[in-house]
């Protein structure tokens, strides 16, 4: 697909959820997701004529996300500049530069926790022209209320971000459904602010499930969408796709169209790709994803469904399984697997250490494997390439002799253009400030020289280096 079909949103609207589901979260502590995976009622014959009072009790925790980022400009004396063009005055002192934070962007999200966790696109909170993530987050309750948000987390191969804010004031969260159990035709409601116009609610249906490869995300990103027809402008990234019990469905990320404006064809992220980033981003403190170690080929046969395995990693789950080259996989801890892109998404959403059924086609014959899946390399999304970063734990400390004064994020493994940090190595600074997290690092790097203070075998050090 031509990319430039492809238009994502330049603000994120606010998430429906339930005002009663409410917390005081100058008291409440930890991380308490609410989940509602019953399925919903087609049975129902009689027409629905209003669905207000849904939409009311959901609108109060829709919030505004403003973002700001630091910019360095040159300063000059106005008087000086006029005696240097038109008299020709030398040149004097060095050009003076100062930093100014500038507006870099605008959108929403939606609180999920009673402790303030708010789930948005990644998008919205990286600066366009750098694309770094941004110096402030700040997000804006119903009732005008703001507070500063803290970047919890950033998964760029979902497009999605978590952020948290502490009130004392309650707070409402939203109720997240079970997208697994969305059927085509499910009423659906796409809330939010396009074109900065104020809150809107659009009404539609679930056009089709599990849309992938459309080019919408990254490289390499995991694709899974849910297409709707309900109407998503330029601003609605990042906003909420709701069902007819007003539950989280979906976090609204893309439309396609040739014009920018909306033809019918809105994408959302399901919410249960969602869980898993949240959980894994709070309480994980990095991303895990599941690894099966095959190299994979879409079937050439329009007529054969699965993904070819065309390569198996030597001591990998899939090798230690039994799984074998051209075997074609056509399911996956329950799921049907019809393309490549679907296996990736189903093995990176299953955590590592789960015991996974695979069911394959060899030569004809349907054949059942038991896999344990590993944890995949790249999990921890390091922002330094080459390099895999962990936050320090009981285990890292002990395998390399870290003390417990030390704090960072330590260095399991280096390949590829960062042989500066070895393993082992502690990140204790970046840039002149405290780090304890993978997600502290993504947010303090920016491309171009960077300045560490780092730990390695009882001995501190300062080092740069550049992030292209």
């Amino acid at each position: 697909m031509n990319r430039k079909n492809v238009y994502l949103g330049l603000f994120v609207f606010g998430i429906l959820v339930n005002p009663f589901l409410v917390a005081k979260d100058s008291v409440a502590t930890g991380f308490t997701p609410k989940y509602d995976n019953s399925k919903l009622d087609r049975t129902q014959a009689s027409p629905v004529v209003s669905y207000s009072g849904i939409l009311k009790k959901a609108t109060p925790a829709v919030i505004a996300v403003t973002t700001k980022q630091l910019v360095r400009r040159g300063v000059t004396d106005p008087l000086e500049d006029f005696l240097r063009r038109y008299y020709g005055l030398p040149r004097g002192n060095q050009p003076r530069f100062e930093e100014e934070r500038v507006p870099a962007g605008i959108g929403s999200g939606v609180i999920v926790t009673p402790q303030g966790h708010v789930i948005t696109n990644a998008h919205v909170i990286t600066d366009p022209r750098t694309g770094s993530l941004v110096e402030e987050v700040t997000v804006q309750l119903s009732n005008k209320k703001e507070y500063e948000a803290k970047i919890i987390g950033v998964d760029r191969s979902t497009d999605i971000a978590v952020l948290k804010i502490s009130a004392s004031n309650t707070l409402p969260y939203a109720i997240l459904a079970n997208s697994d159990f969305l059927e085509v035709g499910d009423v659906v409601f796409a809330v939010g602010n396009p074109l900065g116009i104020g809150k809107t609610v659009t009404m539609g249906i679930i056009s089709a499930t599990r849309r992938s490869e459309l080019g919408v995300l990254e490289e390499g990103a995991y694709e899974n969408f849910i297409q709707t027809d309900a109407s998503i402008n330029r601003g609605n990234s990042g906003g909420a796709l709701l069902d007819a019990k007003g539950r989280l469905i979906g976090i609204n990320t893309a439309i396609i169209s040739q014009t920018g404006a909306s033809i019918g064809i809105g994408l959302a992220i399901p919410v249960n790709m969602v869980k898993n980033v949240l959980n894994d981003l709070v309480e994980g403190g990095g991303l895990k994803r599941g690894f099966l170690g095959v190299i994979l080929d879409d079937a050439p046969n329009p007529s054969v469904q699965g993904a070819i395995v065309d390569r198996i990693e030597a001591d990998s789950p899939a090798d230690q399984a039994g799984i074998k080259s051209r075997d074609v996989i056509v399911n996956a801890g329950g799921k049907p697997v019809t393309s490549v892109n679907q296996l990736r998404v189903a093995i990176s959403q299953t955590s590592p250490g789960t015991r996974m059924l695979v069911k394959v086609l060899r030569d004809g014959a349907e054949m059942d494997f038991y896999v344990t899946l590993d944890l995949r390399e790249d999990s921890s999304a390091s922002p330094i390439p080459g390099v895999l970063l962990e936050p320090l734990d009981a285990s890292n400390r002990k395998q390399f002799q870290v003390p417990s004064s030390v704090l960072g994020v330590v260095v399991t493994k280096s390949t590829g253009e960062a042989k500066t940090f070895k393993a082992g190595v502690v990140l204790v600074e970046i840039n002149g400030y405290p780090i304890t997290s993978v997600s502290d690092a993504e947010r303090l790097l920016r491309r171009g020289i960077n300045r560490f203070q780092v730990w390695y075998r009882n001995k501190f050090q300062y080092l740069a280096y550049r992030i292209p």
